[in-house]
Parts: C-alpha cells; sequence; structure tokens
C-alpha cells in the first residue's frame, strides 16, 4: 500500500476590492450582518447592504475588499471611519477621524490557510497607500490573533453591551 503524505495543493487567494466584483454583494453584505448580530450590535440585512454601497463607490474609505479562491469568494475586511468622539481613557490617534480594520471574516472550512493574515495585510498596505499611521480595531473573541500580529491594546469598553478590547497598529 502507497500513503501520499503530501499536503494538498492549497490555492492561491487573490485580494480584490469589492467593487470590482460586484456578483459578490449581498453575500459580503450578509456576512456583515451575522458579525454585527454576534456582536450584539442592531442590524438588518437591508442596513449592512445600505453601509455597504458607500464601500462601492469611488470613496477611499470606507473600502471593503474580498478574497477569492478562485470563482470562490472566501472573505472579507472592511476598512472604515467612525467619528471619534475625545475622552481621556483613549491614546493619542494621529487622526480625529481613525480608520478602524472591520468585519474581518474567513469561511470556517478555509481558516488557518492564511486567509486572515492576506486581508489584514492587504488592508494595512491599501492603508499605507493613503498615507494613514495606524489603523484600530475592536475585538472581543480574538484579541490574542491580533496582539499575535503586531496590534496592542489600547483600551477596554463596552460595545453592543459585550467588552471588548480597543487596539492599534502602526503603519
Amino acid at each position: 500500500m502507497i500513503v501520499n503524505l503530501a499536503r494538498p495543493t492549497v490555492v492561491p487567494v487573490e485580494i480584490v476590492n469589492l467593487e470590482s466584483k460586484p456578483e459578490f454583494f449581498a453575500q459580503v453584505a450578509h456576512w456583515h450582518h451575522q458579525e454585527c448580530e454576534r456582536q450584539g450590535l442592531k442590524s438588518s440585512v437591508a442596513l449592512r447592504q445600505q453601509r455597504l454601497v458607500l464601500h462601492v463607490q469611488q470613496n477611499l474609505i470606507p473600502k471593503t475588499l474580498i478574497a477569492l479562491r478562485g470563482n470562490q469568494l472566501v472573505g472579507c475586511v472592511s476598512l472604515v471611519n467612525y467619528t471619534y468622539r475625545s475622552s481621556e481613557r483613549m491614546p493619542k490617534v494621529a487622526s480625529e477621524s481613525p480608520v478602524w480594520l472591520s468585519n474581518l471574516f474567513v469561511l470556517e472550512n478555509v481558516r488557518h490557510q492564511g486567509i486572515g493574515n492576506a486581508l489584514i495585510d492587504a488592508a494595512k498596505n491599501y492603508a499605507q497607500s493613503l498615507e494613514l499611521e495606524e489603523l484600530w480595531l475592536s475585538a472581543t473573541d480574538y484579541t490574542d490573533y491580533y496582539q499575535k500580529r503586531g496590534w496592542e491594546i489600547v483600551r477596554r469598553t463596552k460595545l453592543g453591551g459585550r467588552s471588548v478590547n480597543v487596539m492599534r497598529v502602526g503603519l
């Protein structure tokens, strides 16, 4: 008996702007809705679609990037502006309207293959092309994942009734 111990070939992932692949708009809006609900935030698919329209216009931010493996959508990530409210508890930020990494999602059956890292790297590269100095995010369940990739916790707070870590990474 011959046993092949070679690892299966993994098809590379391609990261593109959502506006270049409008056929995936509805699926990304659904994923955004699921993520908002998971975080305890008020959401509907219609609301996510309405907000996602801004991501596919010719704006620099907000922007959604998607990961494709062949013709299959396997993940997404967004960069968004949230209005910054001044607080003594928050460290100084490079911008009064910082850019946040949001809605990182990878299909469960293709996780642990570097797709999330590729999406984050593409988002960071895009942010650097806009001459941004830092990115922010809020994390609940995946704080360790981001810390291993250079993000630092700068504050703990509540979002949608859940404790979250506000994190930052320099670019």
